[in-house]
């Protein structure tokens, strides 16, 4: 009697071919492109959308927050998806579900179905880039091209989010807000169509029963703790709504640790988190894209509001980092491999830190090529030179059955942590800027509302005769740029110490 055999699906003819391979790289790296430049390309429409529905400020914030949060809460039950039932399908059928919520979105007339929708969209692309990352890592396995196809993935995500102000300035200067939603669909439907070609499959084995008590937890836990930090500047820190979501979000966060401890077959095996350097490799991009995503917000307002740039040449000018990134991402692995990634990574950390320390020189005058460009410079080289070689270390560490959760993991402490930049060195921003504009009008009434914004302010003074207007446009500025030096100046401190602890984290561990 003839052996039984095993029929699997048809695979794409490249994994003897490194060729075929980098094209699998190239299709999976502009997948993850669209999820990342959707987190950026919309923030540049939010006054054509404000103007367009007639929206408060509060809803035009959640146009970028619905996507954020859901994005941030659901990348790591994506990856688990992908790892049980087929990465590559699971990646298909986010893109396609994106394309879908796209042209919804560009036909919409309703702001509030808009916010519904834009959260559908962070379902989609939290199936997405999971899938990206652990397709890329299961491609290049065992080659000695898998630290380099991490670092181009690690760069694309830096790429797009410097890349979504330009490109949503360039649509918005030639056409309505719709085509910041029809540029997604011209991206993910050609990509979702070549997938089944050029990229193979995959998925775990012997994953053992679906932890829906685990999902649960976890999106629950998730889902209050970013949900509580982005309400948190608008309803205040202290307020007992937030300060009951934070309560609760670490409740829920020991439930699932508790629970994942004692399951069979855990959503998220915790053992992770002991394997040599892993907690230092999610601290150092943790804190990454806590400060890039801060810096980010904080920048392209001081491009339009102190320096006068429209909503282009804003984008236009954070251009720098993305090519600095792009140059400096194929170097880390080999840089890693030179000195360790114990030196590598905190020394990019340590880079990022030193051009966040030239940006607290940056004033409304100074050329922008004297300041900002060597600071970006800084910024690009650190990131370059700290995310590729710290994801690698987390998806090395991973079972390759679990190579998906661990992408969602990885994933989900970048977009977190971003999302606590924003609204954390949002509020000091926020709260500086009103200090200092408080002093500077003192009584003055029908100032007050200069001191919401530094928008505000500049609205005001339109309607001003000189030389009134140019005093308040003055002090809004001067009171904004105290904020922006504050904010740099932390950061500056918070990625040096930060570099130093990362060093003698490794070190520690390579001695034991």
């Amino acid at each position: 009697m003839r052996p039984t055999r095993t029929v699997t699906p048809r695979q794409p003819a490249l994994a003897s071919h490194p060729r075929g391979k980098f094209v699998a790289l190239a299709v999976l790296c502009l997948a993850e492109l669209v999820g990342v430049m959707d987190n950026t390309i919309i923030n540049v429409g939010i006054p054509t959308l404000g103007r367009a529905f007639d929206a408060s400020t509060t809803q035009l914030q959640w146009i970028v927050d619905a996507y954020t949060l859901v994005f941030a809460v659901l990348m790591l039950p994506g990856g688990y998806l992908g790892d049980r039932f087929g990465r590559r399908r699971i990646l298909i059928l986010g893109l396609l579900g994106f394309a879908a919520v796209s042209l919804a979105s560009a036909l919409t007339t309703q702001l509030t179905v808009l916010i519904g929708l834009r959260a559908l969209l962070g379902i989609c692309a939290a199936l997405v880039f999971p899938a990206t990352l652990s397709l890329i890592s299961t491609i290049f396995n065992g080659t000695r091209h898998h630290a380099l196809a991490v670092g181009l993935w690690a760069a694309t995500a830096g790429l797009g989010i410097a890349l979504g102000p330009v490109v949503g300035g360039l649509l918005l200067q030639h056409f309505a807000w719709p085509s910041l939603f029809w540029i997604n669909i011209a991206i993910v439907l050609p990509v979702a169509a070549i997938t089944p070609f050029l990229v193979p499959e995959s998925r775990g084995q012997n994953l053992g029963r679906f932890d829906t008590l685990g999902v649960v937890l976890a999106v629950a836990a998730l889902g209050l703790f970013v949900g509580s930090i982005i309400e948190g500047p608008q309803l205040g820190w202290t307020s007992p709504l937030i300060l009951g979501g934070l309560a609760a979000s670490v409740v829920l966060a020991v439930a699932f640790g508790a629970w994942e401890r004692r399951v069979a077959s855990p959503l998220l095996d915790l053992s992770l988190f002991r394997a040599p350097h892993v907690p230092a490799c999610s601290s150092a991009i943790g804190l990454a894209f806590f400060s890039l995503f801060g810096f980010t917000f904080a920048i392209t307002i001081y491009f339009q509001a102190v320096r006068g740039y429209s909503a282009l040449q804003a984008g236009l000018a954070i251009l720098p980092f993305a090519v600095v990134m792009g140059a400096c991402s194929p170097l880390a692995p080999v840089l890693a491999r030179r000195f360790g990634p114990g030196r590598c990574i905190p020394a990019g950390i340590a880079l990022m830190g030193i051009g966040f320390w030239i940006v607290s020189f940056a004033d409304a005058t100074n050329p922008y090529w004297a300041v900002m460009v060597p600071a970006m410079v800084f910024m690009a080289m650190g990131l370059a030179f700290a995310q590729g070689p710290a994801t690698d270390i987390i998806l090395s560490a991973a079972p390759r059955d679990e190579i998906g959760v661990a992408s969602g993991v990885n994933d989900s402490i970048r977009e977190v942590g971003g999302t606590i930049g924003v609204a954390v060195l949002g509020s000091i921003l926020t709260h500086v800027y009103r200090d200092q504009m408080a002093a500077a009008i003192g009584g003055s009434g029908y100032l007050g509302s200069a001191g919401d914004s530094i928008m505000a302010a500049q609205q005001l003074a339109a309607g001003l005769p000189e030389p009134g207007a140019q005093t308040l446009r003055s002090a809004a500025s001067d009171a904004f740029l105290t904020a922006l030096h504050l904010n740099t100046q932390l950061l500056t401190a918070i990625m040096l110490v930060a570099a130093a602890l990362i060093a003698v984290s490794f070190e520690r561990r390579s001695r034991r």
